[in-house]
């Protein structure tokens, strides 16, 4: 109808949907990535920020937050907000119902394109073998959290090599992910922290950092850094089980000039004086567990 949506035949026919059909946030993912739509006269070399505003319900900040995940990729930034409201809009909100999701003037989450990197260099010496290769569930380490970052919508998920490059290479076949060799694997971790930062530095608006011997990291747990980042903006952000920080962390990219500074066997705890972590509570106690010995191996495989 016009009064609802601006030129309806055009927004039809770039959706693919019907006169008077419902709109549904598949169809506006068609329009708003569309060269003729959204994108129409956007020169290519600019930023492209994109604000889903009068989300001012729950249910349309979920919808803002899906068509994020779909968009994000197209867009630099995706803002979902409620801005503006009517007059009267905060006194006809009834004060017993409203909480932050629910109060107008406000901007609920930004959303941004967020890589991963796998580090997968490693020696494992203390365990004696290479520990991304162990297997969880019928497949190696390595493979399982490649297939779960890329379930999560990371985009690109980079995996940085050392130690056993091609057995590792070889666990990743027909994963659509981006291989780094680290040459220097043997300097620490910080050498493959920056051979990963080095593929996806102007790409992304963050990295999550996932270490490849923690298999039992799940897509709802990546899925939640993905919130708190959008809702927080916070420069680095990590779970916390039972008041213990634990992995994977999500560092946002203002913090991308101090990772590169990172030396020897430093990993991203090295610019938590610089930038403190936003943590957030976990109720998954198998995060805690370190696989360092056969021992440890075990109850892993016990938990699963």
């Amino acid at each position: 109808m016009p009064e609802l949506v601006h030129r309806p035949d055009y927004f039809a026919l770039l959706s693919g949907l019907e006169p008077m059909q419902t709109i549904t946030v598949e169809a506006l993912d068609r329009v708003l990535a569309h060269p003729q739509g959204g994108l129409k006269n956007i020169p290519p070399a600019s930023r492209k920020i994109l604000l889903l505003n009068q989300a001012d319900t729950p249910q349309l900040q979920a919808a803002g937050a899906s068509l994020a995940g779909k968009l994000t990729g197209i867009y630099e930034r995706v803002v979902v907000a409620a801005l503006n409201p009517p007059p009267g809009a905060e006194q006809n909100l009834d004060p017993r119902l409203t909480s932050e999701s629910t109060q107008p003037g406000r901007v609920f989450a930004a959303y941004t394109r967020l890589g991963a990197v796998i580090l997968a260099a490693g020696e494992s010496r203390r365990y004696g073998a290479p520990k991304q290769l162990l297997t969880w569930r019928g497949e190696p380490f390595v493979r399982v959290i490649a297939r779960t970052a890329l379930d999560a919508g990371f985009d690109p998920v980079v995996v940085v090599t050392g130690f056993s490059e091609e057995a590792v290479s070889h666990a990743l076949t027909s994963l659509p992910v981006q291989l780094c060799h680290n040459p220097a694997w043997k300097d620490g971790q910080s050498t493959s922290i920056k051979a990963g930062l080095a593929v996806l530095e102007n790409q992304v608006g963050g990295c999550l950092f996932l270490l490849a011997d923690m298999p039992q990291v799940g897509v709802p747990l990546l899925r939640s850094l993905v919130e708190e980042h959008a809702r927080t903006g916070a420069a680095v952000i990590a779970p916390m089980v039972d008041g213990q920080r634990t992995n994977p962390v999500l560092f946002g990219k203002i913090t991308f000039p101090d990772l590169l500074e990172l030396r020897g066997d430093q990993g991203g705890r090295g610019i938590f004086s610089r930038y403190q972590p936003h943590y957030f509570p976990w109720h998954d106690h198998a995060l805690l567990l370190d696989v360092d010995t056969p021992e440890d191996y075990q109850r892993l495989q016990e938990a699963a």
